[in-house]
């Protein structure tokens, strides 16, 4: 019974092999058979994702050259933000010089429009002296006479000069004081202009001496010119060497004085 069980095992262990063997041998085909139809399946997967890595790596090497691009453009931008801050401060600096230099220009405009203004302040002040000395009138003509080449006053001629002085003296508007100098025909014409000159400067120094302004005086030294008497006389040519001085009066400096005359 034992060995007849023991029989019916171990033939059933041989069966079971058996199924499993077959059973086995049935899997390994089927998966054979799976896995070949699974292949190009693989193959394709493999390639799209090599695909894929491959653009995966252009578009990372797009997106580096991209980053690297726009750090250099950024670099180029602050560059040029850089170079347009200086231009800017040099503008400004530039714009602060304009306007400082236009400053001096109205400084200067402003000054010349004084100078201006006084000019035409002196040029009215002129004008009116001018237009004014047609209505100067003459005095009488006092005369002083001289030694033979000599130019010093006579007491006779300060007498006369000191009569003519207390006439404008301390008087500082309305009139003019001529003097004109003159000499006889005796000697050479440059030496006669020049004495006649200092007979002149004289007579000037003398009434300035007596108060009368320097600037209300002219001379002038006029030679041989004008003899009032004969050169080939003695007395002729004592009376040629002579200065003669005459007070020109404006008409309303002349009016105040005649009323003022009339009134002493």
């Amino acid at each position: 019974m034992h060995k007849l069980e023991r029989r019916f095992t171990v033939f059933g262990a041989f069966i079971l092999a058996g199924v499993l063997a077959l059973s086995g041998c049935a899997s390994k085909k089927y998966v054979r058979q799976q896995v070949g139809g699974l292949e190009p399946k693989i193959t394709e997967v493999g390639a799209a994702t090599k695909e894929n890595a491959e653009r995966i790596d252009a578009v990372e090497r797009r997106a580096q050259q991209g980053i690297q691009n726009a750090g250099q453009a950024a670099q180029a931008a602050q560059t040029a933000a850089n170079t347009a801050d200086q231009k800017a401060a040099q503008a400004g600096q530039a714009a602060q010089t304009a306007d400082n230099r236009a400053g001096q220009a109205q400084q200067a405009a402003q000054t010349a429009n004084q100078g201006v203004q006084t000019a035409n302040t002196r040029i009215t002040t002129i004008e009116t002296r001018i237009s004014s000395l047609d209505t100067y009138t003459a005095g009488q003509t006092q005369t002083v006479t001289f030694k033979l080449n000599s130019a010093t006053l006579t007491d006779e001629a300060k007498r006369t000069l000191d009569t003519i002085a207390s006439q404008v003296a301390g008087q500082r508007s309305g009139y003019q004081v001529e003097i004109q100098g003159f000499t006889d025909s005796i000697g050479t014409e440059n030496y006669n202009i020049h004495l006649s000159q200092r007979r002149a400067e004289s007579v000037l120094r003398h009434l300035v001496s007596k108060n009368v302004p320097l600037y209300r005086v002219t001379i002038v030294g006029l030679g041989t010119l004008s003899p009032v008497a004969d050169n080939k006389t003695k007395a002729g040519r004592e009376q040629n060497r002579r200065v003669e001085v005459r007070v020109l009066r404006a008409a309303a400096a002349g009016a105040s004085a005649s009323a003022s005359s009339t009134n002493d």
